[in-house]
C-alpha cells in the first residue's frame, strides 16, 4: 500500500486534531457536573437525615465537585484567549 498524497496547502504532515472538543461541549459538561455534584450533595444530606452511611455518597460529591471545578477552570480559561 502507498502512502496518500499530500494535499497541496497542508504540506505533508497529517491534520492533528484538538485533544479535547469544542468550547461548548466544555461548557455542557461543566454544567452537567455541577449538576450532579449537587445532587449528591443532596444525596449525602438525605443519607445523614435518614442515619445511612454516607461515605460511598461522599466520596462521589467529591468527584463530581472536583470534575465540576476543573471543567469550569478549563472553560474559562479557553474563553479568555
Amino acid at each position: 500500500m502507498s502512502d496518500p498524497a499530500p494535499h497541496p496547502g497542508r504540506g505533508s504532515e497529517a491534520r492533528r486534531g484538538s485533544a479535547w472538543p469544542s468550547p461548548l461541549v466544555r461548557r455542557v459538561l461543566a454544567v452537567v457536573f455541577t449538576v450532579a455534584a449537587i445532587g449528591s450533595v443532596v444525596l449525602v444530606a438525605v443519607d445523614l437525615i435518614v442515619g445511612r452511611p454516607a461515605a460511598g455518597d461522599l466520596f462521589i460529591a467529591f468527584l463530581n465537585t472536583l470534575t465540576a471545578v476543573v471543567l469550569w477552570r478549563i472553560s474559562s480559561e479557553t474563553r479568555r484567549t
